[in-house]
This record gives structure tokens, C-alpha cells and sequence, in this order.
């Protein structure tokens, strides 16, 4: 991990916590959250105007010509 990374994990850590201690609202991801929505540490608010995740987009230069570990890779997701 990266020390960026690790900052921005740390933050949100921060964040999650302030939350937790009833110093306001946050708004993440449902799977960073569930733990602390499943076990009553937060509550949902708002939820039909939660947005929807449909998944993470993979954006790659053209179809021609790429690398054999990216395509290898574009292939196994696609399967998946």
C-alpha cells in the first residue's frame, strides 16, 4: 500500500468514526458501511436517494493492438 492510499484509508477510517460518535452524516459505498449498518453503530437515512452502484467500468485504449497481459486480463473480467 502506497502511503497516499494509506492516508485516504485513514481518512476514512476519520470519517466512519465522526460518523459513529454522532458528529454527522456519511456517505459511502454500502459495503464500507454494512458492517456498521448491520450492527446498529449507524443508521440509514435517505436511502431511495442512495445512488445505485452498478459496478466498476474498465476504460481502455481500442480494441487493436493491446498488450497480452491487458487483454488477459479484459478477457477474465468479461468471463466473470
Amino acid at each position: 500500500m502506497t502511503t497516499s492510499s494509506t492516508c485516504s484509508r485513514a481518512a476514512v477510517d476519520i470519517a466512519v468514526d465522526a460518523a459513529i460518535a454522532g458528529t454527522g452524516v456519511i456517505q459511502l459505498f454500502d459495503d464500507w458501511l454494512k458492517p456498521h449498518l448491520d450492527s446498529g453503530a449507524l443508521e440509514p437515512v435517505l436511502q431511495s436517494w442512495w445512488p445505485r452502484f452498478s459496478g466498476p467500468f474498465l476504460y481502455y485504449p481500442g480494441r487493436r493492438y493491446l498488450p497480452a497481459p491487458l487483454r488477459a486480463f479484459v478477457d477474465f473480467i468479461r468471463v466473470s
